[in-house]
C-alpha cells in the first residue's frame, strides 16, 4: 500500500512540475507576443497619424539668411499640406553643425527636421571632430534647391578672362590672391579647386562673411573671388564687380552673358551651391516618403519657384533615393577637395 502511494505521490509531482513548465513557457510566450504586439503597432500609428502635432524645422544659420527664407517658405506649404504648425528654429553656430548636432540626436519620429545645404557636405571631412555624421545619424529627406557661384574681380582688372588669370598666376606666384566668407564655405573650396586644376599658387584670403570680402575685391585689395551669385549679381549689374565665370557646368539663365568655367575650359568644373531637407535617422520609411512627396509637390508651385528666382535659385527636386545618390556624391567630391588641401589645424 505504501508503495502505491509512493508511486502516485512521485506521479503526482511529476504532473505538477510538468503543469508549471508549461504555465511558465505559457506566460513567458503570452509575454513575447504581447511585447512584440505592443512594440509594432507603435511605428504603424506613428506614421498613419503623422503628424499630430507640430512639426520643428532646425536651422543652424541667422534670419534673413537665405537658409532662413528658404525654411520659412517651406514651413509654410508643409503646414498647409500636413495640417499641422511647422516651425522654424535658428541654432545658429559652429558653421551650421549646432544645428546638425540637435537634429541628430533628436526622436527618429519626423518631427524634427534640419535645413541646410553643402556645409554638411563638406563639414563630414573638413572638421576632425564633428558631433554626428550626416550620413550616419542623419537621412535625407528631400533636396530643394540650388545656385551657382560665380568668380568675380574688381572691375578695373586686367584680368578679363580665366586664361588671364591663369596666365597672370604662372607668371608671378604667390602674388595673386583670393578672397572667400570663410576657410571650409563652398567658396573657399571652389577657389581651392580652381587652384588645383590649373596647379597655381595664388593664396587665399578668408574673410568671416562674404559682405567684408566683396567690399576688399571691389576695393582692389584681394584679386579675385568666388562668391554666390545671388549675393555678388546685384555688384556685377552695378559695375562694382566683374563676372568671369560662373561655377555651374552650363551659364545660369540669372547672368547669361556671363561663361561658365566648362566654357572657359576647365571641363567638369561643377561647384554648385544646395539646400536639402534631413530627418533623424531611423525616421519610418512611409513618414520620409511623404515628406519629400509633400516637399517635391511644394517646389512645382509658381509661389515658390518666384520666390526662388529672387534667390537667383532654382527648384532642384529629387526621390528620396535620389537625393541621397546626389549627396554621396558630393560628399565624395568635397572629401577629395579637403584631402587635397594636406594637413591643417580643424
Amino acid at each position: 500500500m505504501k508503495v502505491k502511494l509512493s508511486m502516485i505521490n512521485i506521479f503526482s509531482d511529476k504532473n505538477r512540475s510538468t503543469q508549471r513548465l508549461k504555465l511558465n513557457l505559457s506566460k513567458r510566450l503570452l509575454l513575447a507576443i504581447a511585447v512584440l504586439a505592443g512594440s509594432m503597432p507603435v511605428h504603424v500609428a506613428q506614421a498613419s497619424d503623422y503628424p499630430d502635432r507640430p512639426i520643428k524645422i532646425i536651422i543652424g544659420f541667422s534670419p534673413g539668411g537665405p537658409t532662413d527664407i528658404l525654411s520659412r517658405l517651406l514651413a509654410d506649404k508643409l503646414s498647409k499640406s500636413l495640417g499641422a504648425p511647422v516651425i522654424v528654429e535658428n541654432k545658429v553656430g559652429a558653421g551650421g553643425n549646432i544645428a546638425g548636432a540637435f537634429v541628430a540626436k533628436a526622436p527618429g519620429d519626423g518631427y524634427t527636421l534640419l535645413v541646410g545645404g553643402t556645409n554638411y557636405a563638406i563639414g563630414r571631412s573638413w572638421h576632425k571632430n564633428l558631433p554626428f555624421d550626416v550620413l550616419k545619424d542623419l537621412q535625407i529627406v528631400a533636396t530643394i534647391s540650388k545656385n551657382a557661384n560665380v568668380l568675380v574681380v574688381h572691375p578695373a582688372s586686367n584680368l578679363k578672362s580665366v586664361k588671364d588669370i591663369v596666365r597672370e598666376a604662372k607668371a608671378n606666384p604667390g602674388k595673386l590672391t583670393f578672397a572667400s566668407s570663410g576657410a571650409g564655405t563652398v567658396v573657399h573650396l571652389a577657389g581651392e579647386i580652381f587652384k588645383s586644376r590649373q596647379a597655381l599658387d595664388i593664396t587665399h584670403v578668408p574673410y568671416g562673411g562674404a559682405a567684408p570680402a566683396e567690399i576688399d575685391v571691389m576695393g582692389g585689395r584681394v584679386t579675385m573671388m568666388f562668391d554666390s551669385l545671388a549675393t555678388a549679381l546685384p555688384f556685377i549689374k552695378d559695375g562694382r564687380l566683374r563676372a568671369i565665370a560662373v561655377t555651374s557646368k552650363e551659364r545660369s539663365s540669372y547672368a547669361p552673358a556671363v561663361p561658365s568655367l566648362e566654357e572657359e575650359g576647365m571641363a567638369g568644373f561643377d561647384v554648385t551651391s544646395w539646400y536639402a531637407v534631413w530627418a533623424p535617422a531611423g525616421v519610418p520609411k512611409t513618414v520620409v516618403d511623404r515628406l519629400n512627396r509633400v516637399i517635391t509637390d511644394a517646389l512645382s508651385l509658381p509661389d515658390i519657384r518666384q520666390r526662388l528666382e529672387t534667390l537667383q535659385a532654382e527648384a532642384f527636386a529629387k526621390s528620396v533615393a535620389g537625393a541621397l545618390d546626389f549627396e554621396r556624391e558630393e560628399i565624395s567630391k568635397w572629401t577629395a577637395a579637403v584631402e587635397a588641401l594636406g594637413p591643417r589645424p580643424d
